[in-house]
């Protein structure tokens, strides 16, 4: 379909992730389940962790550098985790009266048992480095959401709990070591994928005809498979989608309920499918896919998938889109928006540019 003049067309350009930051956010939708652990015999802290969102640290009325072994990190809090320790230390309101490096020893000594279970957690040594924390800097790549829910068993029921959220922003370097500390946290997987459907389609042959001979069937015309293999033995293909299938043996029970026993692998299955010509086609109503490309995933890379996930694809968004009808790349194309919509410019199509 043309594009009318009035449109204003222009190329897609997609939100830019750096990898880093992928493997972050799939990292984190896996580690969704809550941890649980006690910071003294009255004090019980849960850290709920999940994908962080960069442009909510503006939000937050408390902002931190830290030192995490030999790089930094912001931290943005919603409130004062351990609340009692820090008036303790520091009355209400003084903080940012003192000198800093004295507002720092303070709040690094109330916070002392939070940071040493951190440290534990991390394996490595954190300390606090300013008692304010840089916006949009390019040093932090990494963001990590966090919710601190912190109960008192002192206090009386209905103030004896206080929910915490933030966001801590991490050097990219710092990546190896949270993916390798996360492996003690417990994963969640989206249990949905082993519940899963998918049509098994059950092929006892196949046989090649032309558009003319379709146009011309009519009731009570009779089409003969290529093969009479399922007349002479039963066996059939089971097949999972196009270009995927595996040989089977229908096994017939008067008494009993039919049953299938597979013969063979699962294989990629030969293109029979006849080359229609774009005369042909353009008479036969079809419809258009676009792929951007293609992943292959493993059975237990799609049980992490859940929402938020993101896919890392390789390279750069490919500039040329497959057009396809019928399972058959028929051109080219690349992406355009066109009035805030996604459209695809034709290339090539049927081998012509």
């Amino acid at each position: 379909m043309s594009i009318r003049p009035r449109l204003k067309v222009k190329p897609f350009n997609a939100t830019p992730w750096t990898s880093a930051a992928v493997r972050i956010n799939n990292l984190l939708l896996n580690k969704s389940q809550a941890y649980t652990f006690n910071l003294d015999e009255d004090r019980m802290m849960r850290l709920r962790l999940f994908p962080g969102e960069t442009q909510r640290q503006g939000i937050y009325p408390i902002g931190l550098t830290l030192g995490i072994g030999d790089t930094t990190a912001g931290l943005w809090l919603s409130d004062w985790p351990v609340l009692e320790n820090i008036r303790a230390f520091i009355p209400e309101g003084m903080l940012s009266r003192l000198p800093e490096n004295l507002g720092l020893a303070l709040t690094e000594n109330a916070m002392e048992e939070l940071l040493v279970t951190a440290e534990r957690g991390l394996s490595s040594k954190i300390t606090l480095q300013s008692l304010s924390a840089e916006q949009n800097s390019r040093l932090y790549t990494l963001p990590v959401g966090f919710e601190l829910m912190e109960a008192n068993r002192t206090k009386p029921e209905g103030s004896n709990i206080r929910t915490i959220s933030g966001l801590v922003m991490l050097e990219e370097r710092l990546y190896p070591l949270l993916q390798e500390r996360m492996r003690f946290w417990p994963t969640s997987q989206n249990e949905t994928w082993g519940g899963l459907e998918t049509h098994i389609h059950l092929e006892i042959g196949r046989t090649q005809i032309s558009i003319e001979e379709v146009n011309n069937l009519a009731i009570s015309d009779v089409l003969l498979p290529d093969n009479n293999n399922f007349r002479t033995d039963h066996s059939l293909r089971l097949r999972l989608k196009a270009d995927m299938a595996c040989s089977a043996q229908l096994n017939i029970n008067e008494n009993q309920n039919n049953t299938l026993t597979i013969t063979t692998d699962w294989n990629a299955m030969t293109d029979e499918t006849q080359q229609n010509n774009i005369e042909q086609i353009n008479k036969v109503p079809v419809q258009l896919s676009f792929d951007l490309g293609q992943k292959s995933m493993s059975f237990n890379e799609l049980k992490q998938l859940s929402p938020g996930y993101v896919l890392d694809l390789p390279g750069t968004l490919p500039e040329v889109v497959r057009i396809l009808a019928q399972n058959k790349q028929i051109g080219t194309g690349e992406l355009v928006e066109i009035d805030g919509r996604i459209g695809i410019r034709i290339l090539s199509l049927f081998g012509a540019r």
